[in-house]
């Protein structure tokens, strides 16, 4: 039987969980059922769980201790790590880090020298700024770089992170497009009519932004630019489910702009799909992803997508088919996607909703993604 050694260089689990920490969660369950063996592999943080070992709904989760002193602490958490895989080598038959980091160097090396399979997850931000895709990368960078590629395979989440990789000088038939996978059937829903009405009232339109209250998300510039295009249509309401530094911030900028009761603020939800279900259309104004969860869960849903073009969303959002795109940080392009929305009658933001939802159903659904990963588990190399 195949055994998968997840490993992943985050808390987990998390409470609001990351991208990279929920999609482990997710498709390691997905190869449970299966009939695939799997075991997550973490570094034992600080402010995270501090039990070596337990089992965390299905999942057979390791933590590595190590000493909380910056620099030594790290280096002996992968020396750790190092010898983990090597003891336990006769117990897994693959590796998949997750975030193309420190762990995953180690993983390549240690895949190399026992002869084990890896598959090394991009994720987005974390390689793109100060990471193995960085335009400038220092020493340690140019390290961590020539250690991961050491690994038998790359898996990209986005056509932008699978041409980054190509630019930086990995080799491109090891590189495998792979995207993040959703739950449809989870999402695809009926709409939540007495939700809606509790938080909207009689809102003749809504729109939904799932995400930490965060600086990088564009949650500033989203409600300017709402403000701008919709602040004279009373019956339009923006729901952001999610919280973060920036909650009170946001709040005083909504009644600032003149337009705090069309702002619910929802708080974190565990469960985002009650939410889905009561909005017309998902908003993801970040300014730079890997490939975003919320908007694969936004068109899951039925929802057409207004969304930057970063990385990951413009291989999805397709102008006026399944949503509307604007360039990261353009206030003024934001503001004519929104009016542009407006300007539609719910029966064509319904259809383009379901463009968006066959488009998910057809290449990030959790069946599609478990049979590519199966398949590249059980390939030669991988």
């Amino acid at each position: 039987m195949q055994k998968v050694l997840m490993v992943l260089e985050a808390t987990f689990p998390v409470k609001g969980g990351g991208g990279a920490e929920s999609q482990v969660s997710t498709l390691s369950k997905c190869l449970i059922a299966r009939g695939v063996g799997v075991q997550v592999v973490v570094p034992m943080v600080a402010n995270g769980p501090q039990i070596k070992r337990e089992v965390v709904e299905t999942l057979d989760v390791v933590r590595i201790a190590y000493p909380k002193i910056r620099l030594l602490g790290g280096f002996i958490m992968l020396m750790k790590l190092g010898w983990l895989l090597f003891v336990e080598r006769k117990n897994y038959t693959v590796i998949h880090a997750h975030i193309a980091s420190n762990m995953a160097a180690v993983c390549a090396l240690m895949g190399k020298l026992l002869n084990r399979p890896v598959l090394v997850k991009l994720t987005g931000m974390k390689e793109m700024v100060g990471g193995i895709l960085d335009s400038d990368p220092d020493v340690t960078v140019r390290l961590k770089k020539w250690a991961i590629g050491k690994a038998d395979l790359l898996q990209a989440t986005s056509v932008r992170i699978q041409q980054m990789l190509v630019a930086a000088g990995f080799s491109a038939d090891r590189i495998r497009l792979l995207r993040n996978g959703v739950d449809v059937t989870r999402f695809a829903m009926i709409k939540n009519h007495a939700l809606r009405q509790e938080l909207c009232g009689a809102a003749s339109i809504v729109g939904i932004f799932v995400g930490r209250l965060a600086p990088e998300k564009g949650h500033e510039s989203l409600l300017r630019a709402w403000a701008a295009a919709l602040s004279n249509h009373a019956s339009a309401k923006i729901v952001l489910v999610g919280d973060g530094s920036e909650h009170k911030k946001l709040s005083q900028l909504a009644n600032d702009l003149g337009i705090s009761r069309q702002v619910v603020f929802a708080g974190h939800a565990s469960d985002v799909s009650k939410f889905l279900a009561i909005a017309d259309f998902g908003l993801l104004t970040s300014l730079s992803e890997g490939l975003s969860n919320a908007l694969l869960e936004y068109m899951a849903a039925g929802l057409p997508v207004i969304g930057s073009r970063v990385s990951g969303t413009e291989d999805f959002v397709v102008n006026g088919e399944t949503g509307w795109m604007f360039e990261p940080g353009d206030e003024q392009g934001l503001t004519a996607c929104l009016r542009r929305v407006a300007a539609q009658d719910q029966f064509e933001i319904s259809k383009m909703g379901q463009t968006a939802q066959r488009k998910i159903v057809e290449c990030a659904s959790l069946a599609v993604v478990t049979n590519q990963l199966i398949g590249l588990y059980q390939a030669k190399k991988v």
